[in-house]
């Protein structure tokens, strides 16, 4: 039972280690008034301002004026097979980095035995033109 507690808190503690190494950058709105505003508001101000998408956090800077989205630097790219851990280390850094961003230490498997991603961050919040 101990291991079964261990194994859990360790795959949480790397799920918010994860969810911790994405980088975001906040995006003026204009006044958003709820949660239910932001909802509206925000995906689309962070995808106009050239940003990946909104991370679903937002706050208001000045009452009743302005209000920030929080955007999505981060982004998801290509990278042909990726075997394990040793191989994203290798292939990953080259991947950002051709992509004119550098590698957040994330990767995954989308297609088994043909696809992978990297994690890749431009570092700035100053978005990647496409």
């Amino acid at each position: 039972m101990k291991r079964i507690a261990g194994v859990l808190f360790v795959g949480l503690a790397l799920a918010l280690l994860q969810a911790a190494s994405a980088h975001a950058c906040d995006v003026n709105a204009g006044p958003i008034w709820n949660q239910q505003d932001a909802e509206k508001k925000c995906p689309d101000t962070c995808t106009q301002a050239g940003y990946t998408g909104w991370n679903g956090n937002w706050k208001t800077t000045v009452p009743g004026k302005m209000s920030v989205c929080g955007c999505v630097v981060d982004k998801d790219v290509d990278a042909g097979p990726i075997w394990n851990q040793a191989d994203a280390n290798k292939k990953c850094p080259n991947v950002c980095k051709n992509d004119g961003g550098t590698w957040n230490g994330q990767w995954k498997t989308t297609v088994p035995g043909k696809m992978s991603v990297c994690g890749c961050s431009n570092g700035s919040c100053l978005p990647k033109s496409s």
